[in-house]
């Protein structure tokens, strides 16, 4: 992953660490052994979610403080997308702050029928653009990572679990290629998901894990065969 990163301003800057210790604070995730504390903190000028592990153990907080870093790594690489949350900035090497997105998961949006295709290309878009920057965000197949905003607007969230290679940079072409893949296979899911009437897998045994993962990636690589013949 290239050391490329770019910044831009924001808003609003994240709180330090003394100001948030004493902000009272709306939990998400609290208390997971192994994951941040995710929080609502608002100081009168908006609302921002945190993601902390301080009160992790100290081999928690090692590793977090690398996730904390690729994270805002992520966000600061990318820079302002409108399918993205606005970045705030780090809090210190274990938290970092984002905007907080007012809405719902988008598999649970109540006009999902009406506005399916609206959402199918909002969420193509976004991942054809994340492919031309040479971004493969490894999370945008979890449900909870896609957002619906009161707008209509869909937004991804999450950025942790990412790699990314600068366009003109060696191995741009090799990773443009294999997101191509795996975004196109998130897209075959999110059809499903979104289809008329509900997610027609509802009700069903659950398969294996991965396995449903694995059949999208196949189809995605069949469509894109077609596409490119």
């Amino acid at each position: 992953m290239s050391a490329t990163v770019r910044f831009y301003p924001h808003s609003r800057d994240a709180p330090s660490r003394s100001l948030l210790d004493r902000a009272e604070k709306e939990y998400l995730t609290n208390g997971a052994p192994f994951k941040a504390d995710v929080f609502v903190i608002d100081f009168e000028d908006g609302p921002m979610v945190v993601k902390d592990f301080a009160p992790r153990s100290w081999w928690r907080r090692l590793i977090g403080r690398f996730e904390v870093s690729r994270e805002c790594r992520a966000y600061r690489y990318l820079g302002p997308l409108p399918f993205l949350p606005e970045f705030f900035g780090c809090v210190d090497c274990n938290a970092l702050a984002v905007e907080k997105i007012e809405g719902i998961a988008l598999a649970h949006a109540p006009d999902r029928d009406a506005n399916r295709e609206n959402y199918l290309e909002q969420i193509r878009t976004g991942l054809n653009r994340l492919a031309d920057l040479g971004f493969l965000h490894l999370d945008a197949r979890n449900n909870k990572n896609l957002l619906l905003s009161p707008e209509g607007r869909v937004v991804f969230i999450d950025l942790a679990g990412s790699l990314w290679i600068p366009p003109g940079k060696i191995g741009y072409g090799l990773l443009r290629r294999i997101s191509a893949l795996y975004y196109e296979a998130n897209v075959i899911k999110w059809e499903t998901l979104l289809h008329p009437g509900g997610d027609p897998r509802e009700g069903m045994k659950k398969p294996p894990r991965y396995l449903n993962g694995l059949y999208d990636l196949r189809t995605a690589w069949k469509r894109l065969r077609n596409h490119s013949e």
